[in-house]
């Protein structure tokens, strides 16, 4: 059976590498035209099409991989999903996007825009992140391995000790130690059970860390960028909950060590205590915030025998009668000390003195104050009420949001304590270098009040500075004959306002949200409450 290949149908110099509804048979270069070329956008491609063919040419065999951006919405049929909605988390077409989901605009993707070619640098990323988890996984593994082995050994080793000891001091000992017994192998079956656990989670953590993997090089391999772009959306959210999970389980299913502890002291004074001739203690290899190793034993150790401790009882007796000694020494100390305090009071009123002296000084410094804040006071014509402006940037314009909240008029205001009524003006400029060099001197004509003012009505107006809010969209050629217009006359505007390109600085931050209050040290001074 002999294979041939297909030639594409548009240019007839390539071979047919995909299929489009209407064009026929398409090469590399025309797949390409058809994502570029705006004629093309309506046309449907078949990407990446194994076309066989047999002698007779009587049966073709597609094999269809579609990218994200070729599936059709669930909505409407005949449409194909190229936007996904952050908020919804959900893929659109463009009639859902101008019906259901206008309140949504801000927060939708264009995944034409977004998903052109695969992210190579966030593949490798995804990858070395699983790589670095399978590591994690493979280690806790051989950890827990390890501990199994350690909890063996100690195991083995305590169970022939107590065994021992019991054997030594017959029945009533043996009681004691088959208690202890029972404990060990409690310990020993309870670390068993833990790194079973811990073993199982490894292995299953290490299926999911292959799986993902597998998608991804899928992904890659048949060029699907939409199913990569959304898996990397929640990818660092996954990755952080098997870190956690790893993290969980390796510091709450910590290896409890335990090891077996003859008391020979005690045995010297035979059975009078004879609960307390061994005990056994728990070494818990991880806290609960793995920040440390913790040994844990049940009672502390008794090093000394009860004719060693009458010996000391003496000595703690020899020492006490020193300390009464060393007591009277300090109590001569303290008197002199008395002493010394007294003269020091005589230094406290002469400080006093001072701070007497200090608050006066400070008092005209307040006056002083007060007279000055008067005299700005008089001065000062700021009349813009307290608000702030939002500055954004969209892929089609640049949008100032000038926001006031409704309040009482103050002193600087025409009509003090009366109420005023806020409310948002918003404009728009195109984002070129001049819009935003705009953008920057409607800020600051912001910043120093000569924007708004407040009306005799009491509602916060426009003074004297005008804003656009007009059509403006990323793919015009020629702007609008009215923004033509606006941009010379706020130019004008602004420079009567006396606000020219040299006072702007062209590096400050531009999309950022400022809130302008007014001189407030007006209203703090004495003379305004």
């Amino acid at each position: 059976m002999a294979s041939k290949h297909i030639q594409c149908e548009m240019c007839c110099d390539e071979s047919a590498v995909g299929y489009c509804k209407i064009c026929g048979y398409v090469g590399e270069t025309c797949v390409d035209i058809h994502k570029t070329v705006k004629v093309f956008q309506k046309h449907t491609i078949i990407i990446h099409v194994a076309v066989k063919m047999h002698e007779d040419d009587t049966e073709n065999l597609n094999v269809q991989l579609r990218d994200i951006t070729e599936e059709r919405c669930k909505q409407h049929q005949t449409e194909k999903a190229m936007f996904l909605c952050n908020i919804h988390d959900s893929m659109i077409c463009g009639r859902c996007l101008h019906s259901d989901h206008i309140p949504c605009a801000k927060e939708v993707v264009d995944l034409l825009h977004e998903v052109v070619n695969i992210d190579c640098e966030k593949v490798n990323t995804m990858k070395f992140v699983l790589k670095e988890v399978r590591d994690e996984i493979l280690f806790l593994k051989d950890e827990a391995e390890h501990c199994k082995e350690s909890s063996n050994e100690n195991s083995d080793k305590c169970m022939q000790e107590c065994i021992e000891l019991g054997n030594k001091i017959k029945r009533r000992v043996d009681e004691l130690t088959s208690g202890i017994r029972e404990k060990i192998s409690e310990k020993h079956n309870e670390n068993l059970k833990m790194q079973s656990h811990i073993t199982k989670t490894c292995d299953e953590k290490t299926k999911w860390c292959d799986h993902k993997e597998r998608k991804i090089d899928n992904f890659v391999a048949n060029n699907m960028a939409g199913y990569l772009y959304l898996m990397s959306r929640h990818f660092e959210n996954e990755i952080s909950d098997a870190r956690s999970h790893l993290k969980e389980i390796k510091h709450k299913h910590s290896f409890k060590g335990f090891d077996f502890k003859e008391n020979k002291v005690i045995l010297k004074c035979l059975f009078e205590d004879l609960e307390e001739v061994c005990e056994q203690q728990d070494e818990v290899t991880g806290s609960d915030d793995g920040s440390a190793n913790d040994v844990v034993a049940s009672t502390a150790k008794i090093n000394k025998t009860r004719r060693e401790l009458n010996v000391l009882l003496n000595q703690i007796k020899q020492d006490l009668d020193k300390s009464e000694q060393d007591r009277k020494t300090l109590c001569d100390e303290l008197q002199r000390v008395k002493q010394d305090i007294d003269n020091s009071e005589t230094k406290r009123k002469g400080l006093e003195q001072e701070l007497l002296k200090a608050k006066r000084s400070i008092e005209e410094a307040k006056k002083e104050t007060a007279t000055l804040r008067a005299h700005i006071k008089e001065n000062c014509k700021w009349t813009q009420p307290t608000g702030k402006v939002a500055v954004k940037d969209y892929p089609y314009n640049i949008t100032l949001a000038f926001t006031f909240p409704d309040g009482i008029q103050t002193t600087r205001h025409p009509s003090p304590r009366n109420p005023i009524k806020g409310g948002t003006f918003t404009g728009l400029l195109f984002p070129n270098s001049e819009g935003k060099l705009l953008c920057r001197m409607l800020k600051e004509a912001f910043r120093r009040g000569v924007m708004f003012i407040c009306g005799m009505e009491g509602k916060v107006v426009l003074d004297g500075v005008s804003l656009y809010d007009g059509p403006l969209e990323i793919y015009t050629v020629v702007l609008p004959s009215g923004y033509v217009n606006y941009i010379r006359a706020l130019k004008s505007e602004l420079s009567a306002k006396g606000i020219t390109e040299a006072d702007i600085d062209q590096t400050e931050e531009l999309y950022e949200t400022l809130t302008v209050d007014g001189p407030r040290f007006l209203e703090a001074s004495p003379l305004h409450s």
